[in-house]
């Protein structure tokens, strides 16, 4: 069997299509779009609907955003965010269904048993009627819902009073927000009414959309507030009346409405809008393109290209299960048909999908509610994460790149892969927009209107193309043929260098170019420069890019060899929809604010935001004819459906959050942070190493059911303070190093607890692509991302790896002795260097890998010693076996042939 130029065999001609086959639908897939547990049979009424809604609450953040109106206060932003993202969950996710008989009986018994406590809480009179019948009509409601056979076009009527409730109690809060301020101290029966559908409706939605762990713990810890006199030892504590935990979960800002979703409403639902223009302009396809040209190739190519490719949808999306099923359903099937076994296969995605969460700039939910925990800028965040997110991948494909050298599994023929140099040309300019957000974030704007100008920046560097890329390359004819051929190797091996440099080059050009602007427009104002330099780039740079490729002979786009009159026609269908929609908004903008002076800033964002969207959606129905066929040029339809698919993305982190409110305030309440941060402390003798293992577990513990979000939410209150205490020593103050060492010391476990076995989600998820088996699935994921499980110990310890406090040349030894450093931790994990590795020598290169983590020229001296010692030697070892053969057959050649 023949080989590839990457080793390994090549595939038959019949396993060549099929490949070919999987890399065009990989390039096809939607990493954004997901539409797991979902209806899918609602009729054209129902989808129009949660259409309006879900673009009226898109359009409402972006009103609310920096950019424009600025937020409103907590206390209403927070309710709509909430209240409409419940709405829509009851209107999009059904009951789960119970197939079995077991399962049936069960949810009757636990139906009874909620009525029968209901009953027994009345007539102990532990709560009023005012508790008992509300949650009495949620409980007969998610009852009917399962079982009830009254619909109305598809959907059961108790879901759509569900979602009524949901929008009932947003609406109360929203309306009574200053009185409810007031009287903050006074327990209201109508409030503890209210407070009580509304904490069961977010029970509830949590249960359809994230399962049920993360419900029974924070259900456990309602009852933990209210139990409190009757625990033994440090968890005991004078409890507290169901009134007033109800009133403490929901009118105030310690619990549902605290940090989390305060985060959400204003910066998590801003980026997520970002992701979902990025897909909608091309950046998905691009990137997926890029990985696959500048890794595809290479030994171990398809486990290389799932490992990039399910990073970028992670970052995105802050879901490691989710984008394991997604990206595994194409990923995994080229892994296998490459060579790897199940295991291998699913625990490559599931690993790689987890990582997602913990690489700048868009990082899970998580960093977002640790910027507003901590109140440390999150430019600071993006920095302290870059060299153990680097780490983290680098990692993966050290040992992916030896174990595939072990087996002896090869890249994807070259023929089938896209060639980087033409992507760059075609498509290069479609990393602006994430050269801005670096670039803004880094001058200090806020998160928000960082996104929200990315956003913009996107969009009009999208929309400007489309308008003057057909006439300017008009006059740069193609020369040669069209589609050439692949460019040689050497250029498929500076892929990722072309990739790097153009990002870079961007980023020069850039600063140059926003200081000539200072220096030209010396009063115009920071962000008006950044998006004159970014737009003005952008549409430079694609049209430079694509004039150039066209006189090379690429084929970039396919419309611009069209004739001047379906140009012109094309470009019509793109400005015109925008032109009546943004005139249709300009006048409901000015009729609305001429009938409705005295309603208050609120309810015109409100009403303004609902007017836009029952405008816009439809001109989105008339123009849908008019949508553009590539998948990377917007027009009106693309757009709106951008924000809608940004909402549907947003609703499991809604819930999340607000389930995780539910826990941080119960635990503030109770003190039982303070008393767990006490015990750690005592359980680790006050020794560092202890308590940070301590910590881990934890984390891990934690995340057997419970989203990043929530499972940070917790260990930030429980384990955090512990680690900071003892990092603090005699300092009177922690510094931002310190925190930021805690911080994301639980953020990155509570991130790994979904590939640790014996429950590891995501390994479950990918097994049920693959048909491996999860345990041993969750095994390979650990060890091929096995930096995430010591960088955090070496961060902590060497704080110079999150870039803190750290010069120049220190910030530069610190990331490249770590990329050492996990280089040999890598190889010691696979036990493979061109020869097989003993067990000693794999110790010594951990230790060396250890050594090297650990910032002090000392330990890199030392670490660099032992690494280089033994892959020289078994790099030495390896080349002379492959000699060996050689020099055989020259033996065996008679002299006179010689």
């Amino acid at each position: 069997m023949a080989t590839t130029p990457a080793g390994g065999a090549t595939a038959s001609p019949a396993s060549v299509k099929d490949l070919e086959k999987d890399l065009l639908e990989l390039e096809e897939h939607s990493f954004v779009e997901k539409r797991e547990a979902t209806r899918v049979d609602r009729r054209a009424v129902w989808r129009w609907l949660v259409f309006f809604i879900a673009l009226g609450f898109a359009l409402f953040h972006i009103i609310t955003s920096p950019v424009f109106e600025g937020s409103l206060p907590s206390r209403q932003q927070g309710p709509f965010h909430l209240s409409l993202a419940l709405c829509l969950i009851f209107l999009l996710y059904p009951v789960k269904p119970r197939n079995s008989r077991r399962q049936r009986y069960f949810g009757w018994f636990l139906t009874a048993s909620g009525l029968i406590a209901l009953a027994a809480i009345a007539a102990q009179g532990i709560a009023g009627w005012h508790v008992v019948l509300p949650a009495l009509g949620v409980l007969l409601l998610v009852q009917a819902a399962r079982y009830v056979p009254l619909r109305a076009w598809g959907i059961p009527f108790a879901d759509l009073i569900l979602a009524g409730l949901s929008v009932f109690t947003g609406y109360y809060v929203f309306t009574n927000y200053e009185t409810i301020i007031r009287t903050a101290g006074i327990l209201n029966p109508t409030n503890i009414a209210v407070g009580t559908v509304a904490l069961l409706l977010i029970l509830v939605a949590a249960q359809r959309v994230l399962g049920s762990a993360l419900v029974i713990l924070a259900t456990l810890m309602l009852a933990y507030a209210y139990y409190g006199p009757m625990l033994p030892g440090f968890l005991r504590h004078p409890g507290y009346s169901v009134d007033r935990i109800v009133n403490t979960s929901f009118f105030t800002d310690e619990a549902v409405f605290g940090t989390p979703i305060r985060v959400s409403a204003t910066v998590i639902f801003l980026f997520l809008i970002f992701a979902a223009m990025l897909q909608r302009t091309g950046m998905e396809r691009f990137f997926t393109d890029g990985a696959l040209g500048a890794t595809g190739w290479s030994t171990g190519g398809t486990a290389k290209v799932g490992v990039a490719t399910s990073a970028f949808s992670g970052t995105i999306t802050g879901s490691s299960v989710a984008n394991t099923v997604s990206n595994g359903a194409f990923t995994i099937p080229m892994m296998k048909k490459s060579g790897y076994k199940p295991n291998y296969a699913g625990a490559v995605e599931a690993a790689s999908s987890t990582g997602g969460q913990i690489a700048p700039p868009i990082m899970g939910a998580g960093a977002f509610i640790m910027m507003e925990i901590t109140r440390i800028p999150y430019s600071e965040i993006l920095k302290a994460a870059i060299i153990p997110a680097v780490l983290f991948f680098t990692a993966q494909f050290v040992v992916i790149h030896f174990d595939s050298k072990r087996l002896g599994i090869g890249g994807i023929p070259k023929a089938l892969l896209p060639s980087v140099r033409q992507l760059m040309a075609a498509k290069g300019y479609l990393l602006i927009p994430i050269v801005a957000i670096f670039m803004l974030l880094s001058m200090g704007f806020s998160p928000g209107f960082a996104a929200m100008a990315s956003i913009g920046i996107a969009i009009g560097i999208n929309i400007l193309i489309q308008v003057f890329a057909p006439a300017v390359v008009a006059v740069a004819p193609a020369h040669g043929e069209m589609n050439p051929p692949p460019p040689p190797t050497s250029s498929r091996l500076a892929g990722s260098a072309q990739l790097l440099g153009f990002f870079g080059l961007a980023v020069g050009v850039a600063w140059l170019g926003f200081q000539a602007v200072a220096a030209i427009a010396p009063d115009m104002s920071r962000l008006n420069r950044m998006t004159v330099v970014a737009l003005s780039l952008g549409v430079l740079v694609a049209l430079t890019v694509q004039i150039t490729a066209r006189r090379k002979g690429y084929e970039i786009d396919p419309d611009l060899n069209a004739p001047l009159k379906t140009v012109a026609l094309r470009t019509g269908q793109v400005l015109v929809p925008f032109f009546v929609t943004f005139l249709a908004l300009w006048l409901v903008k000015t009729l609305v604010e001429a009938m409705l002076p005295g309603v208050g800033r609120a309810w015109t964002i409100v009403i303004l935001a609902f007017a836009y969207a029952a405008v816009t959606t439809p001109l989105v129905a008339l123009f849908a004819r008019w949508r553009n066929e590539s998948e990377d040029k917007l027009s009106l339809a693309t757009f709106a459906e951008g924000l809608v698919s940004a909402t549907r993305i947003a609703l499991p982190i809604v819930v999340a959050c607000a389930t995780a409110g539910i826990l941080a305030g119960m635990i503030t309440l109770t003190g039982l942070g303070h008393k767990l941060a006490d015990g750690l402390i005592s359980l680790g003798g006050g020794h560092l190493i202890p308590v940070l293992a301590l910590s881990m577990l934890a984390c891990l513990i934690l995340g057997i059911g419970l989203p990043t979000t929530a499972n940070y939410v917790v260990t930030a209150t429980l384990a955090a303070p512990a680690i900071i205490v003892l990092l603090q020593g005699d300092l009177s103050e922690p510094t931002m190093a310190i925190i930021l060492s805690a911080h994301l010391f639980v953020y990155y476990f509570g991130v790994m607890a979904d590939i640790t076995p014996p429950v590891c989600l995501a390994a479950y998820a990918a097994c049920g692509v693959s048909g491996g088996d999860p345990i041993r699935t969750g095994g390979n994921a650990v060890r091929i991302a096995v930096s995430g499980f010591v960088v955090p110990f070496m961060f902590v310890i060497s704080p110079e790896l999150l870039l803190q406090n750290v010069t120049w040349i220190q910030g530069i030894q610190a990331a490249a002795t770590s990329l050492a450093g996990v280089f040999f931790l890598g190889i010691a994990v696979v036990g493979f260097f061109r020869t097989k590795i003993s067990w000693a020598e794999r110790i010594a290169l951990a230790v060396s890998g250890v050594l090297l983590l650990h910032f002090s020229w000392t330990a890199d001296l030392a670490g660099l010693a032992i690494g280089l010692t033994i892959t020289v030697i078994h790099y030495r070892r390896g080349k002379a076996r492959e000699a060996a053969p050689a020099n055989r057959e020259l033996s065996d050649v008679p002299t006179s042939e010689v």
